[in-house]
């Protein structure tokens, strides 16, 4: 997917403000470095919840990722599976907002990929790196 398309799809949600951000491969989308297979959220608490009662479901990747999936869509409550972990509002304060949609900025995601050091995190540490 590419920028459009996510931030269509993500428009289509009606998240409330503040209780998320798109996190993971889509700020290196919405910059136009790659494109996303999929659309990862960190949300609050409150939309979690929200979530899981609407239908969305649990996903067990890990012992501390369990996220909630619907469609191509990834809903986190928290982002503990790495060295890293930053928190909602951490992300929120730096966030790039492109058409009212809060994104992970390319700093954070950089920190999360070097904590997570996966051979596609140090592909997208490149990319990020090569975009300065």
């Amino acid at each position: 997917m590419e920028k459009e398309e996510i931030i269509a799809k993500v428009k289509s949600l009606n998240f409330p403000k503040n209780s998320y951000v798109v996190f993971g491969s889509c700020p290196l989308a919405i910059a136009g470095l790659r494109e996303a297979k999929d659309i990862d959220f960190l949300v609050s608490k409150e939309l979690f919840v929200k979530l899981k009662a609407s239908g969305w479901t649990e996903l067990r990747k890990s012992f501390n990722d369990k996220p909630l999936v619907h469609d191509i869509f990834e809903a986190h409550d928290n982002w503990n599976f790495s060295e890293y972990s930053p928190t909602l509002e951490q992300l929120l304060a730096s966030a790039t907002i492109i058409d009212e949609i809060p994104f992970a900025s390319l700093e954070e995601v950089r920190k999360w990929k070097v904590a997570s050091g996966r051979p596609k995190d140090l592909i997208g540490i490149e990319l990020i790196d090569k975009s300065k």
